[in-house]
């Protein structure tokens, strides 16, 4: 296997600095700790420069607070400083890796996201319309990623010690001891292994994808399940028949205990027919009525249900002078965006129609 050397001359390079600092201050101006930074932006780039040199950088604290998006999420913010330093690190190593991901997995990924994912979901639904759907995801992933596995999955294809340092340093900055659990072969200290990433980072974008890739790979060449989607860690399998789906089900839930650490959600593991819709990346999506009809895609109710829920608050918020209109067209535009891959054109009109502003 390949290995990449001398990659922390060019992470630590005033150039890629510079254009990791762009990327980070993107659409961030008017944020102060961005504008502090962009002030100075040479003295700053300068003085994190030597620091990674020099091997005294250190990853500063983070601010934490809660989003909802649309479940309650646990995000952390780090410094400006710091995202300069996840870019300029990105910059450099997620080429390496990108070229190495399967085209199953579409979180996070440059001409992938979910219209991509929704579009290959269609494919499948097609070819399995009198077939069965898998749905699975990760219990609790960004809060237990194993830092000694990721860290081992990085070192394959890097080996300039000095970058698997910055990578380690990064991911010492925030740990997350809550869902800890022992896995078969574990001794009595294993729960002390350092686990998490934040959600919120860059890096945990790329490391996620580094990490759940070794999914991808056992599904496709292990199991040989070509029908296999991923998004970050959602997947769906598509099979003939349900034993067999529930038989990688089985397999691939092994695997991740054994060489990942990681569980399967206890709850969210279905196995359906395709014809009574597929659930994925906020749609669902129906097979052909036959006749030569298109396959259907459709909105998610909850979805429908929360966009008339965020449009009280709206109105709510708007006619008591706390936001602007353009703050309500904003989001109603955002909305409509998500709703143009459905059909759901009647729907919308009648839902608009009734949310008067």
């Amino acid at each position: 296997m390949k290995t990449y050397k001398g990659l922390y001359e060019r992470i630590a390079a005033f150039e890629n600095l510079h254009a990791a600092f762009r990327k980070a201050a993107k659409g961030k101006g008017l944020r102060a700790d961005c504008a502090e930074f962009a002030y100075g932006r040479e003295r700053e780039i300068l003085l994190l420069q030597e620091e990674l040199k020099s091997g005294t950088y250190r990853h500063g604290p983070y601010r934490e607070f809660t989003v909802r998006d649309p479940k309650m999420r646990e995000v952390k913010a780090a410094r400006f400083r710091d995202r300069v330093v996840h870019h300029a690190l990105c910059n450099v190593i997620e080429p390496i890796f990108e070229a190495r991901f399967l085209p199953e997995s579409f979180a996070c990924r440059k001409g992938k996201g979910t219209l991509a994912a929704l579009t290959a979901c269609r494919r499948e639904v097609r070819r399995f319309a009198g077939g069965y759907a898998l749905k699975a995801d990760v219990s609790k992933f960004f809060h237990t990623v194993d830092h000694r596995v990721l860290l081992d999955l990085l070192g394959r294809k890097i080996a300039d010690e000095k970058v698997m340092r910055l990578c380690a340093e990064i991911l010492a900055s925030s740990e997350d001891s809550r869902f800890r659990s022992y896995f078969p072969g574990d001794d009595l200290f294993a729960r002390g292994r350092p686990t998490g990433i934040p959600i919120g980072n860059l890096t945990s974008q790329l490391f996620a994808n580094v990490y759940l890739h070794e999914l991808d790979c056992f599904v496709k060449m292990e199991l040989r399940h070509g029908a296999y989607l991923r998004y970050m860690d959602d997947f769906l399998i598509f099979g003939p028949e349900k034993p067999g789906l529930w038989r990688a089900f089985a397999r691939a839930e092994e695997f991740m205990a054994e060489k990942l650490r990681l569980r399967l959600h206890p709850v969210k593991r279905t196995v359906s027919p395709v014809h009574g819709g597929v659930d994925w990346v906020g749609y669902r999506v129906f097979p052909s009525g036959g006749r030569g009809l298109p396959d259907r895609v459709r909105l998610r109710r909850r979805n429908i249900f929360r966009f008339r829920e965020r449009c009280a608050g709206l109105r709510r918020r708007y006619r008591a002078g706390i936001i602007p209109l353009e703050a309500v067209r904003d989001s109603v535009v955002s909305f409509l965006g998500y709703t143009r891959q459905a059909q759901a054109g009647r729907l919308m009109r009648r839902i608009l129609e009734m949310e008067s502003f």
